[in-house]
């Protein structure tokens, strides 16, 4: 009985011991708003515990705290403190921190002294982190040297080896001579005479060569230090090794400026050998002299060289690189300028494989066909193909292209030929927008030379040319730097940055301005070019603007002077002697008539509001003012304050033109001087810059005599400074021809018609003497592309040709001359016969692995026509042949002018029925599959003949009746 009720006890008491438990467990997880974690990622400990269970107690609960039950649910989340709000917490409990010893006002002084100071050291610390730190000697070694550094080394290296005295010819090596010693200054070798004349570069070579033949191999005839015939000294008689060749005979250097002289003579056989000769020194191989190799290679155009070092390359293990493809790409292109469809065929061979070329490749093939060379003219054709390529390219291979091949395809939408801006705003915002590619200067360049194809679009170039400046000004833009002493406002002009225009932004610009007579623009290119050509000579970093204004710049700017139409008309302006100019306003009452003329005259707030924001003061720097001098009426007291605005009348622009002229012969002809700046002295005198000088006075000047005068001083001057390497073309003289046979916008005045008779008589009589001469310098050039292109440059282009004689034949019949008018009419015809319109006729380049094309081949204009005439282009002649006296002469000579101009007329309609059909398009295609027929067939009698090898000779015969019967 005892047991039972102590049992019951304990259990008792056990069961009130565990209920006490429990209900201190539940009030402290209510009292708590945040309970224990589990803490089931915790390893178990292996420690003895130091406490016994239960292990976690409830917090003390505090007396003032009350006790609330917080949900965990949507409103809860939304009521805690986002990241924002502590961060922001954070940064005023900061700024309160570091203003906690501030005065309580700052005045503006203080705010501006403290930015100026804080900016000042950001200025000079990004200067001192550009300055690059002084590289090792091998990183000094790759600095440019120049032209006389060169030749001193290789001087320096040729005495070392072959002594003082090289020239002197010797007929073998001094082997008499100790291994490792020199005999004083007879140097480390000796060659035969046969290198006396040999350059000095070729004499090093040999020596070197021969230095480093091993002792152990054959002392008798090697073909060459490369196992070849291809070196300079494949042919030279080889010689025994007469010492231990010390380790660093040539250094690094030496062997440089040694591989850069074979490089720049093109010579990349001796190159080639040379690099087999510093592996025999022990020289480490260097990728870039291979590269330099082919380089030469592919400029010269020889593929199969360039193919077999791409080849070795891959061979040895090192990687293709890009650069390698587009080299062979460009061989191509230089091995046939008249075919660049063999470039293009490789390109697309390589898409069928699935493995195309890079876009730098494409590139080229692009640049070569819309962009001018030495040696290929490009053309309405050779665009198209462009086109059709690019198009291709971008289905098959890169549907996004690259910034470059953007900038080429948006630049070729500028032809003069085929201007199509709309094409080249499409792609702009296609590169800008959906691309989001970020245009630099080149780009910027590319669209205002499309938007400046037309008068119409080139005002869009100029706010293109805004956006570019804008980013140039964020670039360069200090605050305070006009505020501040140390950083002075003169400091801008010498400011340079990655978005400032380069020369061929200008240029094209001026393409705009001279389209439409834009004089007061064309004067502010001018004035910014020689402020940029200032900055780009004091400028360390930049390099755009080094070479300083080039000669087409300056061209731009006197052809807008001669297409300016002048404010001030020459026949309201009157005209009086010097003496007759007094010092008088023009509202005086003693001179009503001149009150009329001011009247007449445009004031100065209508004629110049338009350019008001153009700062011209450098050009009136540049052209000195002799308005005194002018034959317009000018008033004395105001002429000085109108100085710096365009021109009023054609004397005005005449003034400046020959004042810019002949400041630049100045520049040109002065003496060096490193404390002046001349802005023209590196400009590089060229035809087209004084035709276009010329063509200012062809235009304004008032008689025709002024302009003879102007032409002859002109030429006369550039033949003096050029000493006779400059002369006319037949631009030239295709621009004083139409100049006396046209006369100026209002026709030839009855003065000007004798002296436009006399000259241009005597301008065509030096047109057929020089044309002669070229004549003979163009057939001596075999490629047709490079031809075409240096007739084009000479000025004897189809078209150019046709307006040259049209204008001597006008002339003749504008002088009653009709029947010499004839007689050259007759000539051109036995020239330029129009057979040659068939004979010429060349079916387009197609592209079979083209997938898609972008132009169609009736669209695409014909682009080598040559010379002819049609009746809108000999009307004056058939009027002056109508009132001829003698009718039966007229009624002859008509007849020859209406069979010359039918016989033109019907060829062309003929050549234009062929290219609307097509006619030799797939000739070439067709002729290749007949090959492949013939080939095949003969393949299938071969094996016939083999399998009937034990068959009846009856047979045999037979079966060959029955081929060639199907055959025919």
């Amino acid at each position: 009985m005892l047991r039972s009720t102590l049992a019951r006890k304990v259990l008792r008491l056990r069961s009130l011991r565990t209920r006490r438990l429990l209900h201190d467990y539940d009030q402290s997880s209510s009292s708590t708003s945040n309970p224990l974690p589990i803490l089931t990622h915790l390893p178990p400990s292996s420690e003895p515990p130091t406490h016994s269970f239960p292990l976690y107690h409830p917090p003390p609960q505090q007396k003032n705290d009350p006790l609330e039950y917080l949900p965990l649910n949507k409103d809860t989340l939304q009521s805690l403190p986002s990241d924002e709000s502590i961060s922001r917490q954070l940064k005023n409990k900061l700024t309160k921190k570091v203003l906690e010893n501030l005065p309580d006002e700052v005045t503006e002084t203080e705010l501006k002294s403290f930015y100026s100071n804080l900016i000042k050291s950001g200025i000079s610390s990004s200067t001192s982190s550009s300055l690059q730190s002084i590289g090792s000697p091998e990183d000094q070694l790759k600095l440019p040297l120049d032209k006389n550094e060169k030749e001193d080394i290789l001087n320096q290296l040729e005495i070392r080896l072959l002594g003082s005295g090289s020239s002197s010819s010797t007929s073998q090596l001094s082997i008499d001579a100790p291994r490792n010693e020199s005999n004083g200054d007879d140097g480390l070798i000796t060659l035969s005479e046969e290198l006396n004349d040999s350059p000095k570069h070729y004499k090093i070579f040999a020596a070197l060569a021969q230095l480093a033949v091993p002792e152990d191999s054959p002392s008798s005839s090697l073909a060459g230090p490369s196992g070849t015939s291809k070196s300079p000294a494949g042919s030279l008689p080889q010689y025994e090794a007469i010492m231990d060749l010390p380790l660093g005979l040539v250094s690094k250097k030496e062997w440089n400026v040694l591989f850069d002289a074979f490089i720049q003579r093109k010579d990349a056989r001796g190159a080639e050998a040379l690099l087999d000769v510093m592996d025999l020194h022990g020289v480490p191989f260097d990728e870039n002299r291979v590269q330099a190799i082919i380089e030469v290679d592919a400029e010269a155009g020889r593929v199969e060289d360039v193919g077999r070092l791409t080849a070795e390359i891959a061979n040895s293990g090192l990687e293709v690189k890009d650069s390698y493809k587009d080299l062979y790409i460009l061989s191509h292109l230089q091995q046939t300028p008249s075919k660049p469809e063999n470039a293009i065929k490789q390109l697309t061979s390589a898409e069928l494989m699935g493995k195309p070329y890079p876009q730098s490749s494409y590139s080229i093939v692009l640049k070569y066909l819309t962009e001018p060379t030495k040696t290929f003219q490009t053309n309405s054709q050779s665009r198209a193909l462009a086109w059709d390529l690019f198009t291709n390219m971008r289905l098959t291979s890169y549907p996004n292209p690259s910034r470059e091949l953007y900038n080429i395809m948006i630049k070729s939408c500028g032809e003069s030929n085929q201007p199509e801006p709309e094409r080249a705003r499409d792609l702009w915002i296609e590169m800008t927008t959906d691309q989001t590619k970020e245009p630099t200067t080149k780009e910027y360049s590319s669209i205002i030379k499309a938007l400046s194809s037309t008068k119409k679009d080139y005002l869009e170039a100029f706010d293109l040319l805004r956006q570019l400046l804008l980013k140039h000004h964020d670039e360069i833009y200090t605050p305070f730097e006009n505020e501040d002493n140390e950083l002075g406002s003169e400091a801008s002009l010498y400011k340079l940055s990655k978005y400032v225009p380069d020369q061929e932004t200008f240029i094209n610009l001026l393409e705009g301005t001279k389209r439409s007579g834009d004089l007061n623009r064309a004067r502010w290119i001018l004035n910014e070019t020689v402020k940029l050509s200032l900055s780009g000579k004091l400028s360390k970093e930049h390099t755009m603007w080094k070479d300083g204004i080039n000669a087409d710049l300056l061209s731009g700017v006197f052809m807008t002077y001669a297409s300016w139409k002048p404010l001030v008309k020459r026949g309201v302006v009157k005209v009086k002697d010097k003496e007759e100019i007094v010092d008088r306003p023009l509202n005086s009452e003693e001179h009503p008539e001149e009150q009329d003329q001011a009247a007449l005259q445009p004031t100065e707030d209508q004629v110049n509001k338009e350019a008001e924001w153009l700062d011209v003061e450098v050009l009136e720097q540049i052209v000195e003012s002799s308005s005194n001098n002018s034959e317009a009426i000018q008033d004395p007291t105001t002429s000085h304050s109108n100085s710096h605005h365009a021109p009023q009348s054609s004397a005005d622009a005449i003034r400046e033109a020959t004042g810019l002229f002949y400041r630049m012969i100045d520049d040109i002809t002065a003496t060096p001087d490193f404390n002046t700046y001349l802005p023209f002295r590196d400009v590089v005198l060229g035809p087209k810059l004084v035709n276009s000088y010329i063509s200012v006075y062809a235009i304004h000047s008032p008689s025709l005599a002024i302009t003879k005068k102007a032409y002859d001083e002109a030429w006369d001057t550039v033949f003096r400074v050029t000493r006779g390497n400059v002369k006319p073309n037949g631009w030239s003289y295709l621009q004083i021809l139409e100049k006396c046979s046209y006369g100026n916008r209002g026709g030839i005045s009855d003065s000007d018609r004798s002296i436009a008779f006399e000259w241009g008589i005597k301008v065509w009589e030096e047109y057929l003497e020089w044309t002669k001469i070229a004549l003979r310098e163009l057939d001596s050039i075999g490629e047709s592309a490079k031809k075409e292109r240096k007739k084009w440059l000479f000025g004897l282009g189809d078209r150019q040709i046709e307006k040259t004689w049209k204008s001597i034949i006008r002339l003749y019949a504008l002088n009653n001359q009709p029947l010499e008018s004839m007689n050259i009419l007759q000539d051109f015809f036995r020239l330029y016969p129009p057979t040659d319109i068939l004979k010429l006729y060349k079916p387009l380049v197609e592209i079979k692995d083209f997938k898609i094309r972008m132009t169609t081949n009736q669209s695409i204009p014909e682009s080598n026509v040559p010379p002819y005439y049609l009746f809108n282009d000999l009307s004056l002649l058939h009027q002056k042949l109508l009132k001829l006296s003698d009718q039966r002469t007229a009624q002859k000579e008509l007849a020859k002018l209406k069979f010359i101009v039918t016989s033109y007329e019907v060829n062309l309609k003929k050549r234009k029925q062929w290219r609307f059909k097509g006619i030799g398009q797939n000739k070439e295609s067709k002729f290749r599959e007949r090959q492949q027929k013939k080939i095949s067939k003969s393949n299938r009698q071969r094996e016939d003949d083999y399998m009937i090898e034990d068959g009846d000779a009856y047979d045999r015969g037979k079966k060959r009746i029955i081929d060639i019967n199907e055959v025919d």
